[in-house]
């Protein structure tokens, strides 16, 4: 027998309903909550209740004193596959590798096909930024993730603009083990990838992206092989 769901979960239902309908987009406001109590009929304790449910899906995010907003992460999980929890994190990177080897390349690919103006500033933006810290002997991470969202943005595949961040953990286990010659590489590499991309040439942002991603791979195995012996 299906549970029977709360008012509170009903109206969380509703309120993502409406947020489908209407349209909204990540950071945009919600109605303040004289406005949805009024037009979904409901108390003001069942609509924070809602509110709550909403938020602990990453669909909402609640700013006491604001209001509420649209989440940047749109409803993904944090961490649907459990890479957190997973005890090997040598295991689960060299898995992510050969996951990301299978499908970044294509996802570049894509980008070159789809891209805009805008993907172009900013994927050129973040990289100077990366080339600066790296000349300041700053560390890059996060930087270094963020380009792998981006080259999906530029895919305009929803799909895969979902699935990246989370592929993209296996990256920063990694990374966090690079050098500061190794990040320095990558972005020459990262350069190759969007010069393809910026040209619209399929082929060339593939087999860019194809070369780097060997390249980590290969500084992988370099890891694993000097933790073993």
């Amino acid at each position: 027998m299906a549970k029977r769901r709360t008012l509170a979960e009903t109206t969380a239902e509703e309120i993502k309903q409406m947020i489908q309908r209407n349209g909204y987009e990540p950071g945009q406001k919600l109605p303040t909550e004289k406005e949805m109590t009024d037009s979904l009929g409901v108390g003001r304790n069942t609509l924070r209740e809602a509110l709550r449910i909403l938020q602990s899906h990453n669909i909402v995010t609640i700013r006491q004193g604001s209001g509420t907003y649209i989440s940047d992460k749109y409803g993904v999980p944090d961490d649907p596959f459990g890479f957190e929890l997973f005890p090997d994190h040598e295991k689960l990177t060299k898995d992510i590798l050969e996951i990301l080897v299978m499908l970044e390349p294509e996802v570049a690919a894509m980008a070159a096909e789809h891209r805009t103006e805008e993907d172009l500033v900013r994927m050129e933006r973040l990289l100077r930024m990366m080339s600066q810290k790296i000349d300041q002997h700053i560390e890059c991470l996060d930087e270094e993730c963020k380009f792998y969202e981006m080259i999906a943005e530029a895919s305009h595949n929803i799909v895969m603009v979902r699935m990246t961040p989370l592929m993209t953990r296996g990256i920063r286990y990694f990374a966090a083990t690079l050098s500061p010659k190794d990040f320095m590489y990558g972005v020459r590499n990262y350069y190759n990838v969007l010069e393809g991309i910026r040209h619209k040439k399929a082929s060339e942002a593939r087999t860019a992206m194809s070369y780097h991603l060997l390249f980590l791979d290969h500084q992988y195995k370099l890891l694993v092989k000097q933790h073993t012996t």
